[in-house]
């Protein structure tokens, strides 16, 4: 939990933040994508579980370990290689010698479990000594060196360099202002690291991607098998209507993010709703108007058990209390910076107040 006796850090630390994750992505020592993903980690935890008090936040390595493994489990698949002839597509290398440990791992538990990380969640002596073994190989490799940039010392900026509690309950502590930031900076810090990422593999798969300009899309981009085994339940749930304009579906259904997913980057089942592909399109990447907020928590509260179901049986992520959190950081962000919101169209106004407690009640 993060403390209250703290304020936000100024405008002038914010963007010492900003430069030192830049610094560390661009002059970092880097023989594997592994300091890509634990920034990449920090700062999605530090949207789920920081706040913005400006306060410390504690973060269980066991926490890092399991975004680990959910952000290698779409980049462990088979790279589509059909123009190569290659009867066994490859997977992309992750390190500049032998295959990166957390990736042999997550492989091997991909190949029993397919697409369906949530059947191996559900399995608990597998997930449980897979997140052990990530989380230990975190401990020895990325956490403690990340910080370091060339021969200088570490600048240990973003946290001290050691953990708090002792096996599974270790954490680390970021520091006074930097869970702010990475909220704060969310989506400009995930530009920062993916682009670093993409080039990183670019550069050890030469052969392999050739010009393909499809690579982001294919590390980070949304699961379409998730999004297409919940479009026709849901689309059920809303009685054939969109959830936007309300009129009927048809033929053109879509599955959106009602938090769009260039604003968070992660499929939960609350999350989605089935819309028209004109509303999809022209809500694109903002947020929704109070009155489409509104309806998603009624939609949330009404079907609170016909939902787990769904997700349950479609294999979807989900966690409500998540999805609150997650939906509570993306309007502060845009209420903060006096932002629009989408309404219908190419209706945009401001966000109106009363926000906050439509997501508590949904």
């Amino acid at each position: 939990m993060s403390t209250a006796a703290h304020s936000p850090p100024d405008a002038a630390r914010q963007i010492q933040f900003l430069r030192k994750v830049q610094r560390i992505l661009e002059e970092g020592h880097f023989t594997a994508t592994y300091k890509f993903a634990l920034v990449h980690a920090l700062a999605d935890l530090a949207v789920q579980y920081g706040d913005d008090s400006g306060g410390p936040l504690h973060l269980p390595v066991r926490a890092i370990a399991e975004r680990f493994v959910e952000l290698y489990w779409r980049q462990v698949a088979p790279w589509p290689a059909i123009e190569m002839g290659t009867a066994r597509p490859p997977v992309l290398a992750q390190n500049t010698g032998r295959q990166a440990a957390v990736v042999r791992m997550v492989r091997e538990a991909r190949s029993d479990f397919g697409d369906r990380l949530d059947r191996l969640r559900a399995r608990d002596g597998e997930w449980e000594a897979l997140a052990t073994s990530v989380d230990q190989t975190i401990r020895k490799m990325p956490l403690f060196k990340l910080q370091k940039v060339g021969r200088e010392p570490a600048d240990e900026f973003l946290y001290p360099h050691r953990l708090k509690g002792r096996g599974a309950d270790a954490t680390i502590e970021l520091r006074p202002g930097i869970a702010f930031c990475f909220r704060t900076f969310h989506p400009l810090v995930l530009d920062l690291v993916r682009g670093s990422w993409i080039r990183f593999i670019r550069k050890l798969n030469p052969e392999l991607l050739g010009e393909r300009t499809d690579l982001g899309e294919f590390l980070f981009g949304a699961q379409r098998s998730t999004l297409e085994a919940v479009r026709v339940p849901l689309a059920d749930l809303q009685d054939g209507s969109c959830f936007y304009c309300h009129r009927e579906l048809g033929r053109q259904v879509h599955v959106d993010h009602f938090i769009p997913w260039s604003r968070y980057p992660v499929d939960l089942g609350h999350n989605f709703v089935v819309a028209h592909d004109r509303c999809n399109s022209a809500k694109s990447d903002h947020l929704s108007a109070l009155r489409h907020l509104e309806n998603w928590g009624l939609r949330n509260e009404k079907y609170s058990y016909e939902l787990p179901r769904i997700f349950r049986e479609t294999g979807t992520a989900n966690d409500i209390s998540l999805s609150r959190g997650i939906t509570r950081w993306a309007y502060r962000q845009v209420e903060d910076r006096k932002g629009l919101v989408w309404v219908k169209g190419r209706q945009l106004i401001p966000l109106e107040s009363g926000w906050e407690e439509l997501i508590d009640a949904a």
